[in-house]
C-alpha cells in the first residue's frame, strides 16, 4: 500500500471516528431531552396529581369507582391517555372511553404496585403503537385504593428523531465526504514530492547522475528537493574528477613506464659496453623509477586521506636543517631550469611535528614553485617566528594562477591546466597534513606575477 492510500486511510478513520463520537454524544443528548423530558413531564404530572387527591379528595376502596370521572376531570393530559386502574390490575376508567375488561399486566404497572411508581416504553400489543407509560398509585390512610396511569404516543417524537437522525447522519456524511477531498488535496500534497524522490532516487541508484527533482515545493519538501539536486550535482561531480583522476593517474603511469621500457629495450639491444649510454639509461631508468615511488606514495596518502587514516607522528628536530636538506633535494631540479633559490634566513629553529610530513610539504612548495616558474627566475624561501606559530613561505615569479581557480588548488584532484604533470593530489594532501598539526596552508597569487605558498605551524615551549 502506498504512502498515498495510507495517509488517506489514516485520516479518513480519524475523521471518521471522531464524527461518530459526536453523532453519538449528539443523539444521546437529543434522545435524552426527547424521551427523558418526556417521560419526566408525565411523572411530574402523576406524582402532583397524586398529591392532589391524597389532600382534597375522600378516596377510599369502596368509593373509588364513584370518584374516577372526578380524577379524569382533574387530572386529565391532552397529549396522553389516563387511565385509572384498580388494585387488582383492571381498568376503572380511560379518557379515551375505551375501557380494556382483562388484567392489565404492564410493567409500569407492576412496578407501581411495588415501589410506589413505575415508567415504561414500548409498543401496545393492542394498537402495535410505540407508547410511554407512567404509573403513581392513589392512596388513602397509608394503603393503595387505584393506580392513576397516564399514556402517551411516542410516534410524533419517533418521527421528529428520525428526521433528525437523518439529517445528522447526512451532515456527518457530508462533512465525511469534504474530509476525504480534502485529505486527498493534501495527502498529494505529501506524496507528490515523496514519491518524485523515490522515483529520482531509483534512478540516481542505477547510475543515473542526472536525475533530479523538477517540482516545485514549499517548506522542508523545497529543501529536501534542493539538497536532492545539490547532492546529484555533487555525486556528479565527483564521478566526473574520478573519472578525470583515473586518466590522469593513467597517463601519468604510462608517461614513466613507456620511457623505463623504451629505455630497458635500448639497453638490451644496445652495444653493452658503451658506458655513457648504459649511464644515460640508468639515470632516466632511475629517474623514472622515483616518479613512480613518489606517484605511489602520493596515492597511499590520498587513500588513507579518504579513509581518515591519515595520522601523523610529532617529534622534536631542527627545522632549519630540514629546509636546507629540501633546498640540496631539488638542487639538480633548480640548476637544470637555470634558477636561483634564496634562503632569507638560515636560523635556527626547532620544531616538534612530524618531520617525515613537513618534509613532503615543503619539498611540494618548492616542487611546485619550480615546475610553475619561468627558466633563469628567483625563488625565495622565508620563516619566521610569528607569535606562537612559525610561519614558512615559498615565493615564485611564475606563472600565477588566476583567482576564478585560486580557491579550488586546494582541493583534490584539481588541475588548473589538465596537462600539467601530477594527479592533484599533492596541496589536498600537504593541506590534510598542515591541519592534522593544527597549522593552515594557504596560497596567494596574481597572474602573470607570480605565488606565495606558505603555511603555520605552532610552536610549543620546549621548541622555541
Amino acid at each position: 500500500m502506498g504512502i498515498k492510500k495510507r495517509l488517506l486511510i489514516q485520516n479518513l478513520s480519524i475523521i471518521t471516528l471522531t464524527i461518530l463520537l459526536f453523532l453519538g454524544i449528539l443523539i444521546s443528548g437529543i434522545y435524552h431531552y426527547y424521551y427523558s423530558g418526556t417521560a419526566e413531564i408525565l411523572k411530574n404530572h402523576a406524582e402532583n396529581s397524586a398529591q392532589f387527591s391524597k389532600r382534597y379528595m375522600d378516596l377510599s376502596p369502596y368509593t373509588i369507582r364513584d370518584q374516577v370521572q372526578d380524577i379524569q376531570t382533574n387530572f386529565s393530559l391532552p397529549q396522553a391517555e389516563t387511565q385509572v386502574i384498580s388494585t387488582d390490575g383492571k381498568m376503572l376508567s380511560s379518557s379515551e372511553g375505551f375501557i380494556s375488561h382483562e388484567k392489565l399486566d404492564f410493567p409500569d404497572i407492576q412496578d407501581a404496585f411495588r415501589k410506589g411508581e413505575g415508567t415504561w416504553m414500548g409498543t401496545n400489543p393492542e394498537t402495535d403503537e410505540h407508547v410511554l407509560a407512567v404509573s403513581i398509585p392513589l392512596e388513602s390512610d397509608g394503603k393503595t385504593v387505584a393506580l392513576l396511569r397516564f399514556v402517551s404516543s411516542l410516534e410524533p417524537l419517533d418521527d421528529n428523531f428520525k428526521t433528525i437522525l437523518a439529517t445528522l447522519i447526512g451532515i456527518g456524511l457530508s462533512i465525511l465526504l469534504m474530509v476525504f477531498v480534502i485529505s486527498t488535496f493534501f495527502s498529494r500534497m505529501i506524496t507528490d514530492p515523496v514519491v518524485e524522490l523515490t522515483n529520482a532516487s531509483q534512478k540516481l541508484a542505477k547510475g543515473d547522475l542526472e536525475a533530479r527533482m523538477t517540482g516545485t515545493y514549499k517548506d522542508e519538501f523545497r529543501t529536501l528537493s534542493q539538497s536532492f539536486n545539490d547532492m546529484g550535482q555533487e555525486l556528479l561531480k565527483t564521478e566526473k574528477l574520478k573519472n578525470e583522476f583515473i586518466s590522469s593517474v593513467s597517463h601519468e603511469l604510462r608517461t614513466p613506464l613507456t620511457s623505463i621500457k623504451g629505455w630497458g629495450e635500448t639497453l638490451l639491444t644496445g652495444d653493452m659496453k658503451d658506458e655513457e649510454e648504459m649511464k644515460t639509461g640508468l639515470n632516466i631508468i632511475t629517474n623514472e623509477t622515483d616518479r613512480l615511488i613518489a606517484m605511489v606514495e602520493e596515492l597511499l596518502d590520498f587513500s588513507r586521506y579518504a579513509k581518515g587514516t591519515f595520522e601523523i607522528s610529532p617529534h622534536p628536530f631542527p627545522f632549519h636543517r630540514l629546509v636546507q636538506e629540501v633546498v640540496l633535494q631539488l638542487d639538480k631540479k633548480r640548476l637544470a631550469r637555470e634558477m636561483d633559490i634564496v634562503l632569507e634566513n638560515g636560523e635556527p629553529v626547532n620544531l616538534e611535528a612530524d618531520e617525515h610530513r613537513v618534509r613532503q610539504v615543503i619539498l611540494n612548495l618548492l616542487d611546485n614553485a619550480i615546475k610553475y616558474s619561468a627558466p633563469g627566475s628567483t625563488i625565495s624561501i622565508r620563516y619566521r617566528r610569528d607569535q606562537s606559530n612559525l610561519v614558512f613561505e615559498v615565493e615564485d615569479e611564475g606563472v600565477g594562477i588566476e583567482k576564478k581557480h585560486l580557491q579550488q588548488v586546494l582541493t583534490l584532484f584539481y588541475k588548473e591546466n589538465e596537462k600539467s604533470e601530477g594527479v592533484g593530489l599533492g596541496l589536498a594532501i600537504s593541506k590534510q597534513i598542515i591541519e592534522l598539526h593544527g597549522g593552515q596552508l594557504y596560497v596567494r597569487s596574481e597572474k602573470n606575477v607570480g605565488t606565495v605558498a606558505g603555511l603555520t605551524l605552532p610552536l610549543n615551549d620546549k621548541t622555541q
